[in-house]
């Protein structure tokens, strides 16, 4: 491995002060709010659910839940063995003293931010009476477990654990842009989704630096096997979990399944789920094409027919 950091600029000069692990409080308060902004919650604006308020709300606290539940395993089973495997030195390429201690302080602030999800759910489903067995396991991990599996003899599960991490610590999502500033969401859920997204925003920085040196430790072979999983890894992360909708609006609202079924494909026609996934990943496409993902044609193919290149990255 060879060492290719030597003017690396660490993002937590400020960590000790501006972390929430080391300087911040755990919120806890009662919801005088909503639980989700609405205009993130696609279903909330339909006919059906904006015409009973009991339905508008629950959807809500459930869409909330779920986003809780999704962090809390994001960081614990996927983002924390990352960090953990780069402050061991378990890398494509050697890192620096300085890049595996701010790789530990990521781990300490994504094990705070499952902390701060779970306490969180815990006051959601006690203020809402939602059915916590409802939220399952979040469709990403089932999609990248078939991603491996389709894989298994092209590339190691690890590698591609790796190239998720670094994927999702690098999208920027709207759920942490938009509710710390939604006022009419719940104090503590502003806090705490505030608190995350300031962590986040230094977690970005470091693996938007580190992935250009992950993408140059492959061989050329490497590189097309991956690049080809990409695409599909920005699609396991931010497709909208459509089956999960369904249950929460069968079981959890008691509405019917078929009125449930044509709601879903009112709602989430092709045009629009594309839309929304392109502009959640322009920021990581953009650090793609930077890196030369996308001058192996197989792979800038892989992304055409994902939908997610048009031609050149929009800045």
């Amino acid at each position: 491995m060879a060492v290719l950091t030597r003017n690396y600029h660490s993002p937590f000069s400020q960590w000790n002060r501006s972390s929430w692990i080391r300087s911040k409080p755990m919120r806890r308060d009662t919801f005088s709010g909503l639980p989700f902004s609405p205009e993130l919650v696609p279903l909330a604006a339909h006919p059906k659910i904006l015409e009973n308020y009991h339905y508008w709300i629950t959807l809500l606290a459930y869409r909330l839940l779920a986003h809780l539940r999704f962090t809390s395993l994001l960081e614990l089973d996927y983002i924390n063995p990352v960090c953990h495997a780069i402050t061991q030195g378990k890398l494509l390429v050697e890192l620096s003293t300085q890049q595996k201690i701010d790789a530990l302080r990521i781990y300490c602030d994504e094990g705070g931010h499952a902390l701060f999800v779970e306490e969180l759910a815990g006051q959601l489903t006690e203020n809402f009476a939602i059915a916590e067995q409802i939220v399952t396991r979040p469709k990403f991990a089932s999609v990248l477990d078939t991603i491996i599996e389709e894989n298994k003899f092209n590339v190691s599960p690890k590698l591609i654990h790796l190239f998720f991490v670094t994927i999702s610590e690098t999208l920027i999502t709207r759920t942490l842009n938009y509710i710390p500033k939604d006022m009419r969401v719940a104090s503590v859920v502003r806090l705490v989704m505030s608190d995350h997204a300031l962590d986040e925003a230094l977690h970005n920085v470091y693996f938007r630096e580190l992935f250009p040196l992950l993408w140059n430790a492959l061989s050329s072979t490497e590189k097309v096997v991956i690049g080809r999983i990409l695409p599909q890894l920005i699609w396991a992360f931010l497709d909208p979990n459509q089956e999960l909708e369904y249950h929460i609006l069968v079981q959890g609202l008691g509405l019917k399944p078929n009125l449930v079924q044509n709601m879903l494909q009112e709602i989430y026609t092709s045009e629009q789920v594309i839309r929304l996934v392109q502009s959640e990943a322009r920021h990581t496409l953009k650090m793609f094409e930077s890196a030369g993902v996308f001058t192996f044609p197989s792979v800038e193919e892989a992304f055409l027919s994902a939908h997610l290149l048009t031609g050149k990255v929009d800045a």
